[in-house]
């Protein structure tokens, strides 16, 4: 499998993936502290009717599905829920219980918080904030962990539609896999990662999978597609909204396109139209992984009116600041690289991003105050950027700030023009302006300062934010880091924002 860009594989079992809204599930996560914290919160759960209901009757197994035969049996005899019930109001429980004596609602709530919980994340870095998990069909792996244990483990799994209603579909999946857990998904919504590349296309398979993922299309909440043909992703947006401003999408709410090819027969004007149309107000967030920026003043904006977060790959301080101006709604926004734009027809006055409370920037190519100049901000609480500028960055990004009168929560900078140093770092700590931030993060390039600078200026510096101040040198990433509190979105992937540079 050729991984997405932004994924990385780590081993057959162990992948991560930063996508928009979906998230391929980490295997070694610590399963004691989610049964604890399933456990701990299902007391009040089943108070409030809360527990994940599980029928009576469970799908019948497919034998030939890879993981889905029994390893193991359970040495106890199975309780039933009825049986259960009964007992347990009639007499006290034994003082010695296993996992299996507790009611399938409850196993049930166990497998679910042991897939889908996460550590709450710092919610800095957009892309983080309201990440879903998707699951590798893996006999390793949950859910199918689960029915191979034993039979009343796999009656419970299969009989929780949400325990397959996230899928990571790649080159090698067997189609019948994805048909099962579709059906054991029920009618619940499906969080969709789909990854396939140019050996698949035109194949029987291909064409097998995504008819079931497009009838399917009504139950689609957070779908990712990365496909091989530009004439694939324009079927995708046609069958996602077969006429202007109608579509059976009804809850989808996360939508990530991106292609392994170069060309831009998908991004034509009727395509992009058509896109824009798209009229259910439950999208939120909107990823577009091309490195073709399209031309978002020439198409109607009632896709953008509704959006909350957005990321794109590459963009132009002019596409961005005219989208910002389009789209009131936005909070987050998240850039993997803003180009700068040769004689760019920039605006007369600032654009005020009236809601935008994150924008995290991977890399700008350029000027940053070409962007931040013609910007105002009033509600952003968060501000991450990569950059190469060197005098007078510190001065335009206070006038940035007491521009948008904003209270920022966090600021991270990674700078690695040795231009950007002693001078542009005092004028950032002795101004007032970002010493009110509560979380302030700066790396720079360890050329462009003296050994001994970040540790003086933190200690003469950071006063009421000692407690938390650092000063240390990154001989990995070659630079310095200095600041005060504990949350950091400058801790960037080098190789992410590289391959992005190196795409342009």
């Amino acid at each position: 499998m050729r991984p997405s860009w932004g994924t990385e594989v780590f081993s057959d079992s162990f992948v991560v993936a930063r996508m928009p809204g979906l998230t391929i599930s980490r295997t070694n996560a610590p399963f004691l502290n989610k049964i604890k914290d399933a456990l701990s919160w299902t007391k009040v759960a089943a108070k409030e009717s809360n527990a994940v209901a599980v029928p009576a009757s469970s799908d019948p197994l497919n034998e030939n599905c890879p993981g889905d035969s029994e390893s193991q049996q359970c040495e106890s005899s199975q309780p039933d829920v009825a049986s259960y019930t009964d007992s347990s109001s009639s007499c006290q429980s034994p003082p010695f219980l296993t996992i299996n004596d507790l009611p399938p609602e409850i196993l049930a709530t166990i497998f679910h918080t042991y897939m889908f919980w996460e550590d709450e994340s710092d919610l800095i870095d957009p892309e983080l904030e309201g990440m879903v998990s998707v699951f590798v069909p893996n006999p390793r792996s949950a859910p199918l962990l689960f029915c191979n244990v034993c039979s009343y483990w796999r009656n419970v799994a299969t009989s929780t539609p949400a325990l397959w209603s996230a899928i990571f579909v790649y080159d090698t999946i067997c189609p019948e896999t994805v048909a099962l857990w579709l059906q054991r998904s029920q009618s619940h919504s499906l969080s969709l990662f789909v990854s396939l590349g140019p050996d698949l296309a035109g194949t029987d398979t291909f064409a097998r999978l995504l008819e079931m993922f497009y009838a399917n299309m009504a139950r689609w909440k957070r779908v990712s597609f990365h496909l091989p043909t530009a004439k694939d992703m324009r079927r995708l947006v046609f069958d996602l909204i077969p006429e202007p401003g109608k579509s059976p999408a009804t809850q989808l709410q996360h939508l990530c396109l991106s292609s392994v090819y170069h060309q831009t027969d998908h991004l034509d004007f009727q395509s992009l139209a058509r896109l824009s149309s798209f009229p259910h107000p439950t999208l939120q967030r909107f990823s577009w992984s091309e490195y073709t920026t399209p031309d978002f003043a020439r198409i109607p904006t009632t896709l953008w009116l509704n959006l909350q977060q957005i990321t794109f790959s590459l963009i132009t301080e002019r596409v961005l600041l005219s989208f910002l101006k389009a789209c009131d709604n936005l909070r987050f926004i998240d850039v993997k690289c803003l180009h700068e734009t040769v004689d760019a027809d920039l605006p007369a006055a600032p654009i005020v991003a009236h809601n935008l409370e994150a924008l995290n920037v991977g890399m700008v190519v350029g000027k940053l105050n070409n962007t931040i100049a013609f910007l105002t901000a009033p509600k952003l609480k968060r501000l991450s950027l990569r950059h190469r500028d060197g005098h007078g960055t510190a001065v335009n990004l206070e006038n940035f700030i007491k521009r948008s009168r904003c209270m920022l929560e966090c600021l991270c900078i990674i700078c690695k023009n040795p231009e950007f140093g002693e001078d542009e770092t005092n004028i950032m700590l002795r101004s007032p302006i970002f010493m009110a931030i509560p979380h302030f993060s700066l790396r720079l390039a360890d050329k462009a300062c003296h050994a001994s600078f970040p540790q003086a200026i933190i200690a003469e510096t950071a006063g009421k934010w000692k407690d938390t101040a650092r000063a240390c040198h990154e001989p990995t990433n070659y630079s310095y880091h200095l600041g005060w509190g504990s949350l950091d979105i400058a801790r960037l992937d080098e190789q992410l924002v590289d391959h992005a540079r190196d795409e342009i």
